[in-house]
């Protein structure tokens, strides 16, 4: 009588489960997705979705009414507000907030950064309301989007930034100033390449007030005696403050797509 041996048919043993889920994401090098930027998004992107070709929408975007009906609040309301056929603008958003943002919120805080965007959004729609006053061809379309926040962003992020090198796919080498100097003309001159001049005035109005509000917030320079950094590199501009030694941590290096 012969009898023949079965094999037991076992699973993968524990050692290789670690091991699978030892190995890294894909989206583990991907910045983290700050609040502030988080939630202007998704703010942006379900009033647009609910609202574009609703009746509503034509209060809230900036046009005309505003001067004829003295609709005050369109400055602040186009920054949510895509107008209908405009959606795609979203998807910008959702890149530049999520990975030029997320550094400069992150170098920051959630409140001063929605308060660099958001007035600077509000400054530039208010500049296109007024000059609607002198040239009423500007608010014959209704204008509204993210745009002037976003690049607003993007300012901020190139002004505390500066020349630290920004890691794009891995192999692009640029720095933060050329990145935020790149984008930010492609974001003004876009517009005027589509015919929606007006457009361009509420960017380039955000883009100035994001620029004097980022300098005035990017930290005092490093006083007294500071130690060297990463490299033994020291900083160029050292000012000693009455013999009491300070130093300002500069924001951590942007790593985008990389």
């Amino acid at each position: 009588m012969c009898t023949r041996s079965r094999r037991v048919a076992r699973g993968p043993h524990l050692l290789h489960w670690l091991a699978v889920a030892a190995r890294p994401s894909i989206l583990a090098g991907l910045p983290k997705f700050r609040p502030g930027g988080f939630w202007l998004f998704v703010a942006s992107a379900a009033s647009s979705a609910l609202l574009a070709d609703h009746p509503l929408a034509a209060s809230l975007t900036l046009n005309a009414g505003f001067v004829a009906d003295l609709a005050l609040w369109q400055p602040l309301s186009a920054i949510l507000l895509f107008p209908e056929g405009h959606l795609s603008g979203l998807v910008g958003t959702l890149l530049l907030q999520w990975f030029v943002g997320g550094h400069l919120e992150g170098a920051w805080s959630t409140a001063r950064y929605l308060t660099l965007v958001l007035v600077s959004a509000a400054a530039g729609y208010l500049a296109l309301g007024l000059l609607g006053l002198a040239v009423p061809a500007a608010l014959d379309l209704p204008t509204g989007g993210t745009l002037p926040a976003d690049l607003a962003a993007v300012v901020g992020f190139g002004v505390v930034f500066g020349r630290q090198p920004v890691q794009m796919f891995g192999a692009l080498p640029v720095s933060s100033r050329g990145l935020a100097a790149i984008v930010t003309a492609l974001m003004l001159v876009g517009p005027l390449l589509r015919g929606n001049w007006p457009l361009t005035v509420p960017a380039a109005v955000a883009a100035l007030c994001a620029l004097a509000l980022a300098w005035r917030w990017r930290g005092p320079r490093s006083s007294g005696k500071v130690a060297a950094r990463a490299g033994g590199r020291r900083p160029r501009h050292l000012k000693v403050v009455e013999g009491r030694a300070a130093t300002t941590p500069e924001p951590t290096r942007p790593r985008l797509l990389n």
